[in-house]
């Protein structure tokens, strides 16, 4: 029997500590960090509702204003593969053909042909190329047939990097020669165009869009112009959730008008049982602002919700649900009665 005291002992001062702690601050104790100075508290009214961030500028003038690459035009740095018959004798070529296999065209714009010289094919097409070579060569073969062909377009090249499917290097040739042509076949699985940038570089500028607005826009649609560089990087923003919660963690924020509503319905909204809905607040570091600001939604109101479906969330935010007052009191309910109900059973097992 002497053991029994000491159990009353040990189930008083579980008694003594069974109020359970809470997982974020409680409305009392936001105001009072905001009457302390520690944080702003802005409670959410249609005059205090933040400015949605300006939407993507676009591509500069520079950009949009620049025509579609003539790609049938021959250019320095090109590879031609050039074949040459002769049609009588004598023959200058010795088997009265000659292949002479690949050709790069020069700075210049020329290449060089055996017995004719050299001969400026840049800013021509194939066919006019092939005519000025076969004029050259007429008055040296007899009935010069020539043959020319694009072996590889090197001057009209753009580079694609970052998030694409198929990263390389890609000439501008017919059916490739706007922007939106290129995103088609280095990004066929996009899955959310309105969380990837699309960056150009040209010429020492660089500007940057989403994919969405390149598929809906179509002055947006730039042509593609030799040297450009496309970057496709996928946006990977988040909210963090916290308290009161059907889920807590992270939530992806899936587009640039993601707002208050659709990160409470991401984490399966406000626990019914535990949330207080005067009480759900978002935390932001504000640029330029020592302490950080802390908004505040009372969700009792409708016109409160139907502001929250218009605040934009940012990449950092934190939304913090609090506990309703009778959730902390019911907790220690419970602990109490749990802690009684093993300080009863000590008792009992104690003879």
């Amino acid at each position: 029997m002497r053991l029994r005291p000491f159990f009353l002992v040990l189930a008083t001062a579980a008694l003594a500590g069974c109020v359970m702690p809470r997982s974020v601050s409680s409305l009392g104790e936001v105001e009072k960090a905001s009457e302390a100075g520690r944080i702003t508290l802005v409670p959410v009214t249609a005059a205090t509702l933040p400015a949605a961030a300006q939407a993507t500028a676009g591509f500069p003038a520079e950009f949009t204003a620049a025509g579609p690459v003539a790609y049938e035009a021959i250019g320095p740095g090109d590879m031609l593969k050039l074949t040459i018959w002769e049609g009588g004798a004598p023959t200058v070529f010795t088997t009265g053909s000659g292949d002479l296999g690949e050709i790069a065209v020069d700075e210049a714009g020329r290449i060089y042909v055996p017995f004719a010289g050299t001969v400026a094919v840049a800013g021509r097409t194939i066919p006019q190329a092939r005519e000025a070579i076969t004029a050259r060569l007429r008055s040296i073969i007899r009935n010069p047939q020539v043959d020319l062909r694009a072996a590889s377009p090197r001057s009209k090249l753009v580079s694609v990097q970052g998030n694409a499917g198929k990263a390389g290097t890609y000439p501008i040739e017919r059916g490739r020669t706007r922007l939106g042509e290129l995103l088609g076949e280095v990004a066929p699985e996009l899955k959310n165009p309105e969380m990837l940038d699309v960056t150009v570089r040209r010429g020492g500028q660089a500007a940057s869009v989403r994919m969405a607005d390149v598929l809906r826009d179509p002055a947006l649609d730039i042509a593609l112009q030799p040297g450009d560089s496309i970057i496709l990087n996928e946006v990977v923003q988040h909210v963090t959730v916290l308290g009161a919660a059907g889920a807590q963690g992270q939530v992806r924020i899936a587009k640039r008008a993601y707002n208050v509503t659709d990160v409470l319905g991401q984490a399966r909204g406000l626990d019914e049982n535990a949330a207080d809905p005067r009480a759900i607040f978002l935390v932001r570091a504000e640029p330029g602002q020592a302490s950080p600001v802390v908004y505040q939604f009372e969700m009792r109101r409708p016109e409160t919700v139907a502001l929250a479906s218009r605040f934009i969330v940012r990449d950092g935010d934190v939304v913090m649900i609090s506990n309703a007052p009778f959730t902390q009191t019911r907790k220690a309910l419970s602990a109490l009665t749990q802690t009684l109900g093993t300080a009863r059973s000590a008792i009992t097992v104690v003879p």
